[in-house]
């Protein structure tokens, strides 16, 4: 009986399993995920290609109705997706070395990008808050104005001063 429910089990298991996919990157099967990455960023685009052992004929139970009772008022039209029977390149060990490297080169040179990017946001960031510090007039100490300078009393303090502010114009066009 154990060896009966372990056969199930296993079964069980192995019919639900899915079914084996390979992505391709244009001409040829990726060679791992970074390159599927890379080749997604570029082209926005990408293919997968399901390998399945097993060939299905399935009966299509519309067709067979169809052709057996000839009604021409009524048609009906099925749109499959078309079987690419396109050839891909198998890559040689060389292309493999080539393209992963490659792939290395290209990611060195996007965290360099990212980095000079980074720098050029703070840089702008840092030009604004010193142009917003030199459109105010003066910067005042908080702890100068309150009596003890702790912060609930600083929190109770700003609180209160952006109550008594107005709202801000968001209508108005920079």
């Amino acid at each position: 009986m154990k060896n009966v429910l372990f056969l199930f089990f296993f079964i069980l298991i192995y019919g639900c399993n899915k079914p084996k996919t390979v992505l391709i990157c244009g001409d040829h099967v990726c060679i791992n995920n970074s390159e599927a990455k890379q080749y997604f960023e570029d082209n926005l685009s990408l293919e997968v290609k399901v390998i399945d052992s097993k060939s299905k004929k399935e009966i299509d139970l519309v067709e067979i109705n169809l052709k057996s009772k000839p009604d021409e008022t009524r048609k009906i039209t099925l749109l499959n997706k078309k079987n690419t029977k396109k050839k891909l390149k198998v890559l040689s060990d060389k292309q493999i070395k080539e393209k992963k490297a490659d792939l290395k080169k290209r990611k060195k040179k996007k965290k360099k990008l990212s980095k000079v990017k980074r720098n050029i946001k703070q840089v702008r960031l840092s030009k604004k808050i010193i142009q917003n510090v030199n459109k105010k007039e003066k910067m005042i100490d908080i702890c100068t104005i309150l009596d003890k300078c702790n912060i609930e009393q600083i929190s109770k303090y700003l609180i209160n001063q952006g109550k008594n502010k107005k709202l801000p114009d968001i209508t108005i066009r920079e």
